[in-house]
């Protein structure tokens, strides 16, 4: 049930002077009314205000000058994550490939058009504030009963002014602040994005290239086993060897030609991948040259602080702006307790007779305020303001969550590049034994020492150990590119712009507040969620009270009548308990224990 109280005047321009003798009373008795109703309002139950500060425990250690783990002794005060992408890639190639793809990828595109979207949202809540002024224009046709035989005509027009809401509880400026946080969200959903194209493009960059290289080796080694097969045939024309080392040898060659095959194949694949992300044609002079050496700046590579991924991660920073926001829209279903003030006007003519519309003697005026106070809607508030408060509880775990997993994928590129430059120096070192095995199986073979088996099992690992030194390469390449990318890709280092309200409320037209206040205010509204240990959170939750969820059991339900209870009937009471109650599990069911 809603209580709604309306005040309106409406007088002819004849009775002027008599309303300016009575127009303090007439206010006096308006706001009157309007406090009587929010002093109704204060009687009932109204939330309490949340000031408890949101509380994060991600399972990870984040005691007072505890780092990551630390691989290789690489670890310095700095981020990669503070560098821009075009600092960090050197490769000019790669680096015009990157703008290409940022220019042109549809997946950045739908970011940017969601940003956009998010403005005009924000417009849409800002224009709120704002009074709604229309031209109205009515006639009707009536009587007082239904025996009347002679139906009156009306005709009215004017300028009107809907309902325009007075913000004394904050609800307009708390939905204004959570559409300022969906769009910083949409911002760094966007670059999210662009950390993802840019680390993609720079990844199938280096994959091309080494797939060039693997190409060339294939190649090579195909020209080498095709060289083998003319000496044994050679053996065997002369007499010299049997025929199984030239069949050998022309296996080992066909073997070759197909990995020269399946090599060629990998580089037009590996083409058409870093097309489809850059989203336009590459012309020949854009192809990386083989095996590139390096791409991204050769200065040593750091992980920085932990701290740095909760500044510079985009997906962390959207997480804590969907907190943020869910944290603006329980003081919106707060403000539902409070009574709906708005104001009401009308200026324009009436008049029975369309011909004698506008004189003077038609003229009309209205002003007033609306009063809307809720006694009873069957607890939808409640539900609602407790449905906001869930919602907050999710945003909180999944900003936990993404922390996480932000710590994981940082942790598991350093552990890959811990014991990849071993790896490496230790294939290179293979290498080195295979080239000599195969020098002096190749020598022995000629001196007619040796079999060509043992050369053909030289020349096969030899080609694995350079395969696999290939690989390394890339995958150094690759770390590279993934631990800029986990710390932040440098994508959220521009400034932000920031939407500000045009439109200051009624209640608050006088706050004075400048441009650069606003922005701060709206980026500052509410700081991220406070990282603590366990046992931090532990304490902090001990001094809060404790929301208990009880299902209450009526009575039992025999849905198919088989004289068995199938179902019951209950109803979900949520009550909050005084800090340190606990729900324990008893014989007559769950009970509360209060401390």
């Amino acid at each position: 049930m809603t209580t709604s109280v309306k005040s309106t005047i409406n007088l002819k321009s004849r009775a002027v002077s008599a309303l300016a003798m009575n127009t303090s009373t007439k206010w006096a008795r308006l706001f009157g009314l309007s406090a009587l109703t929010v002093a109704i309002s204060a009687c009932q139950s109204v939330p309490l205000a949340d000031t408890n500060p949101v509380v994060a425990r991600p399972n990870i250690p984040l005691m007072p000058g505890e780092n990551y783990e630390i691989y290789g002794n690489n670890q310095v005060p700095s981020s990669l994550a503070a560098v821009r992408w075009q600092s960090f890639y050197t490769d000019p190639k790669l680096k015009a490939l990157i703008q290409m793809g940022l220019d042109n990828n549809k997946d950045v595109k739908q970011a940017v058009l969601a940003i956009q979207k998010a403005q005009a949202q924000y417009r849409i809540t800002d224009s709120n504030d704002a009074p709604n002024i229309g031209l109205n224009g009515d006639y009707s046709r009536g009587a007082n009963n239904a025996r009347d035989r002679n139906p009156s005509d009306s005709y009215s027009v004017g300028l009107g002014m809907a309902a325009y809401e007075l913000d004394f509880w904050g609800k307009i400026a708390s939905l204004k602040d959570q559409a300022l946080q969906n769009y910083l969200s949409t911002t760094a959903a966007r670059d999210t994005a662009q950390v993802s194209l840019i680390a993609n493009i720079a990844k199938s960059y280096v994959n091309l290239s080494y797939q060039q290289k693997q190409l060339e080796l294939a190649i090579s080694t195909l020209q080498t086993r095709e060289e083998s097969l003319r000496i044994t045939r050679a053996r065997l024309e002369a007499g010299i060897d049997s025929k199984a080392p030239s069949l050998q040898a022309a296996a080992s060659a066909e073997t070759a030609r197909i990995a020269a095959l399946n090599a060629q194949s990998g580089v037009l694949r590996a083409r058409n991948a870093l097309k489809f992300l850059v989203g336009a044609p590459i012309s020949d002079d854009m192809m990386p040259e083989p095996a590139v050496p390096s791409i991204a700046s050769s200065k040593v590579l750091s992980a920085g602080l932990p701290s740095d991924l909760l500044r510079y991660r985009p997906d962390v920073l959207q997480a804590e702006y969907n907190l943020k926001a869910a944290g603006a829209n329980i003081e919106v279903a707060r403000a539902a307790y409070y009574p709906s003030i708005s104001l009401t006007g009308n200026l324009g003519y009436s008049s029975d007779d369309l011909s004698g519309l506008f004189r003077s003697n038609g003229s009309s005026w209205s002003f007033g305020p609306s009063i809307k106070l809720p006694l009873f809607d069957a607890g939808q508030r409640d539900a609602n303001y407790e449905v906001a408060q869930i919602e907050r509880d999710q945003a909180v775990a999944n900003y936990e969550s993404t922390v996480e997993a932000a710590f994981k994928e940082v942790n598991d590129v350093l552990a890959d590049r811990a014991t990849l430059d071993q790896r490496t120096q230790a294939e290179y070192r293979l290498q080195e034994n295979y080239q000599g095995l195969f020098d002096i199986s190749e020598a022995r073979f000629k001196a007619q020492v040796d079999d060509y088996l043992a050369v053909l099992d030289a020349q096969r690992s030899l080609f694995s150990t350079q395969q696999s030194i290939l690989n390394l390469e890339q995958e150094r390449l690759n770390n590279q590119i993934e631990l800029y990318q986990v710390l932040g890709g440098g994508a959220n280092l521009g400034t932000i712009a920031v939407p500000t309200s045009q439109y200051r409320n009624l209640v608050n037209v006088f706050d004075g507040q400048s441009d650069k206040q606003k922005a701060v205010q709206a980026v500052e509204s509410s700081r991220g969620p406070a990282i603590v240990t366990p046992a931090q959170a532990y304490a902090i939750e001990a001094n809060q009270p404790v929301k208990v969820v009880e299902q209450k059991q009526l009575r039992p339900v025999d849905v198919n009548n088989d004289n068995s209870t199938d179902a019951y009937i209950s109803v979900v009471e949520t009550t909050t308990q005084p800090a340190g109650s606990k729900v324990v599990e008893t014989k007559e069911g769950m009970k509360v224990v209060k401390p």
